[in-house]
């Protein structure tokens, strides 16, 4: 067995008057440049299946519709402890994966945060609203956010401003850098597939780390026309069609998927997304499906998991076309003669909570009204089953957390602030322009929410950060195949041994050698370079 060795951080020093690359560290100018060695893979793929958890794995009243996961599981390493970030949202999730570090490293706790050092125009007072979703789209209603279904998708006039008045996108946001910036850096060809143009946040503080960034906008107005998922601009009779939300209908978010299946497919060929060029298969790619996700959040009788444990028509409709992907997927590799060359690793950025029965809402006005009604302005409150909150003054957060205490509301399973929030892993409010000052931890099966929905991501609970996790790949070592780790590890070990498969320096990457993230345990992956 190959021993696992501690990435050692450098003397590391933050910079936070500025939300553009703020790392400077201890290393000497000779331990610069990337190392590259042969690597066991020529090729990562990441698939994230959002929301599926390693108990939807484990269930025995839902094997029947998971045959090409339970084949990969044969062909892999079943990581049956593994668990996502906290926040356990989308983006702190695929962070995760992507840096090897958590929210305290990358500054991003939530696609819906709050920054105290940025503003919404040049001259205006510091301290706003981050969310970097489909509002920041030049036209959140159509498939291509309006423009190339990448960074040019994005409206610029609609992201916030530092401090030179300069826009903030969000690969500017992040503070460390991505495993897709370090393979570029080694001459690699990379490509990510996700569900907001939003996402551009995984090509790093450079921008510049994804060469092929394909992100269909999730929220688009759509249709199926002939089968095939059409908007506005792209139906060929759009009166004759009725338009609605990607996420509002399973059928449609599986049509959906499937543009971005095909992007992978095309990928897998030596194409470029949307098959217009010939770049060659990517070294690191990768894709997320919402499937499961919106089956999983759906109210009516088709969605969720009854509490007795009963799978819903359109939760069993989710898996299987899911599934059927994955198998889609694996075929194309072995077609292509590339899947004794290419490490799969499947996940989930997050599970969803709770997992059996309806979520329990609670009215959103619930904690701000009664922090306010004690005097307490909150300048933001991101909430679904978890609730970070940005207060107007700093200086009254123990106030607030005593507020939230004394409500007793049966909701309430721990209120974070001041040192607790330390004590947490989470940074410190008061030195960080980016950390909720108060932090609300929710009992399992509650969500904050005036809409109906079954169920929600982004809390604390097992439902929401025990995920799935397999590493599959007929080029791992036969004595790996078909294992099962027990061991506790972390989704931001991904990033870690995505490096090490390829050859690459794990050592390069600045949040996980802060964070002295591992590499996965139990993959065999030779490691030629001591940390």
């Amino acid at each position: 067995m190959i021993p696992i060795h501690y990435l050692q951080p450098p003397v590391i020093r933050y910079d936070y008057s500025s939300p553009t690359v703020r790392i400077a560290d201890s290393r000497k100018k000779d331990d610069e440049p990337f190392y590259k060695r042969p690597g066991k893979f020529k090729s990562v793929l990441l698939l994230s299946i959002d929301g599926l958890r390693q108990a939807d794995l484990s269930d025995p009243k839902l094997q029947h519709y998971l045959p090409n996961i339970n084949c990969l599981r044969q062909t892999g390493i079943s990581y049956t402890n593994a668990f996502t970030s906290t926040p356990s949202d989308s983006f702190p999730g695929v962070l995760n994966y992507l840096t090897g570090a958590s929210p305290k490293t990358t500054g991003v706790y939530y696609d819906d945060t709050y920054s105290r050092v940025l503003s919404e125009k040049p001259g205006s007072p510091a301290g706003i609203e981050v969310e970097f979703a489909e509002n920041i789209d030049k036209n959140s209603d159509l498939l291509s956010g309006g423009g190339d279904f990448g960074i040019n998708s994005i409206d610029p006039s609609k992201l916030p401003v530092d401090s030179n008045g300069n826009r903030v996108y969000p690969h500017n946001y992040l503070k460390v850098n991505t495993i897709f910036e370090i393979a570029k850096a080694s001459g690699l060809h990379t490509a990510f597939i996700d569900k907001h143009p939003a996402y551009d946040i995984a090509n790093g503080p450079s921008g510049k780390g994804v060469d092929d960034f394909y992100a269909p906008e999730i929220n688009a107005k759509v249709a199926l026309e002939n089968g095939k998922l059409v908007d506005q601009s792209t139906a060929q009779n759009p009166g004759n069609l009725t338009f609605k939300t990607t996420t509002k209908d399973i059928n449609l978010t599986e049509a959906y998927d499937d543009l971005k299946v095909n992007a992978i497919l095309n990928e897998i060929a030596g194409k470029n997304s949307q098959g217009t060029a010939k770049p060659g298969i990517p070294a690191i790619f990768g894709m997320n499906f919402q499937a499961l996700s919106v089956a999983q959040k759906d109210a009516s009788s088709n969605g969720g998991i009854a509490s007795n444990g009963t799978p819903s028509s359109g939760l069993i409709n989710a898996l299987e076309h899911t599934d059927s992907s994955i198998g889609k997927i694996v075929n194309t590799l072995k077609k292509e003669g590339k899947f004794d060359s290419t490490l799969i690793v499947l996940t989930a950025k997050h599970g969803q909570n709770p997992r059996l029965g309806i979520a329990t809402l609670i009215p959103e006005n619930t904690f701000t009204d009664a922090l306010t009604k004690a005097g307490i302005t909150v300048n933001q409150a991101t909430q679904d089953d978890v609730a970070l909150l940005w207060l107007k003054n700093q200086s009254q957060a123990s106030t607030a957390t005593s507020v939230l205490k004394k409500l007793a509301n049966p909701a309430i399973d721990t209120v974070y602030s001041g040192g607790a929030l330390l004590a947490a892993g989470f940074g410190n409010p008061l030195q960080e322009d980016r950390t909720p000052d108060v932090i609300i931890k929710l009992k399992p099966g509650y969500v904050i929410s005036d809409s109906t929905k079954r169920a929600e991501h982004g809390g604390f609970s097992d439902d929401d950060t025990h995920i799935s996790l397999i590493l599959s790949s007929r080029g791992l070592e036969d004595r790996v195949k078909g294992t099962f780790q027990i061991k506790k590890v972390s989704s931001k070990q991904i990033a870690v041994t995505v490096l090490e498969a390829l050859g690459l320096d794990p050592r390069r990457l600045q949040g996980a050698r802060s964070e002295n993230t591992l590499a996965l345990p139990g993959t065999e992956i030779e490691d030629t370079k001591k940390f």
